[in-house]
Order: C-alpha cells, then structure tokens, then sequence
C-alpha cells in the first residue's frame, strides 16, 4: 500500500488529481469572477465618461440657450445628426440619453413634440428638405425610445424654414439652418 502511494498511480494519484482539479476549479471561477468585476467597472467607467461629455455639451447649449431663446429648448442639429443626413453620430445619442433621464423627472407626463428645422434654399431642394426634417425627427424619437421614454408621449414634426431658427451673434450665424426642438405639448 504504501509503496502505491509513492508512485504517480494508484490511490494517491487519483487523490492528488482530485485536491488538483478542486483547487483548479476554485482558481478559475476566482479569476472569472474578477474578470467579470474589472468587465462591468470599465463598462461603467465608460456610461460615466460618455455621461459626462453629454451633460457637459447639453450645459454649454443651455447657457447659450439662456441669451438667445429662454423659453424654447432648441438645438443645433450638428450636436446630434452627422452633415446633412439623418444619421445620428455617437455623441448624440449620448445626449438623447441624457435629454431622455432629465425629461423623465422634468416634465414625466407632458407629451412632447420632436421638430426637426431646416432652411430651404429653394424649391429644387425642398423634396429633400422635406425628406431630411422627417427622418430626423424620426431618428430623434426612435432614439428617445431607445432610452426609455414612453412612445405614446411623443410625436414629430418637420418645418422648412427660409431663414436660420436663431441667429447667436457669438457663434456661426448658419449654424442654426438645421435645428431640432423639443416642444412639450402640456406640462
């Protein structure tokens, strides 16, 4: 018997296999387990990074807001939506995240009108105008469902305008050719 426990078979193998395998198995499901703390700390250092940046830019057009249109909360569509298309760049949606988080507490149950402003230079561009305010103000509440407000509180509505929205004397006077506005219907 005892010379069977010397040797790499027998009983004493099967023995240190198994004190092997167990400690094994606790190493790795603690080694798992931290890999998946270090996994969900990076993901919320990110949210709170990307909070930061929208609650920041969203900041600076609420003091710029406060000079040129206090009573409206309008926005530049450069802040949300790539060049002249309907497609939302990643900051944006950033920001219609934390549009969505300040709405729920601000105004929970007023519904809300998304209107998408453009300038129209002339009838050869108005189909496309057209075109581009709708699928904006589309985009704008896809992406307010997206982050958590009800679908019932909101509707769009698209404008083309023959003059900018706002002209802000300390900014770019065409910058608000292409604007989006949140309307609350009934507060």
């Amino acid at each position: 018997m005892g010379f069977q426990m010397g040797v790499a078979t027998g009983p004493g193998a099967a023995i240190g296999a198994g004190f092997g395998a167990a400690a094994g198995m606790i190493h790795g499901v603690v080694k798992d387990q931290f890999e998946e703390t270090e996994l969900k700390t990076e993901a919320e250092i990110r949210d709170a990074k990307r909070r930061a940046q929208a609650q920041a830019a969203l900041s600076a057009n609420y003091k710029r807001r406060m000079d040129l249109h206090p009573s409206r909360d309008i926005y530049p569509a450069d802040m949300f939506f790539s060049g002249d298309s309907a497609k939302m760049c990643p900051q944006g949606v950033g920001m219609i995240q934390e549009i969505a988080r300040l709405n729920e507490y601000r105004l929970p149950y007023s519904r809300l009108v998304i209107a998408a402003y453009a300038k129209s230079t002339g009838n050869a561009d108005t189909s496309y105008v057209q075109h581009l305010t709708d699928r904006r103000s589309r985009e704008f509440v896809n992406q307010l469902i997206r982050a958590g407000v009800e679908p019932r509180r909101l509707e769009t509505r698209s404008v083309i305008m023959d003059a900018p929205l706002v002209i802000d004397p300390k900014d770019d006077p065409t910058r608000y050719n292409q604007a989006i506005e949140i309307i609350p219907i009934d507060r």
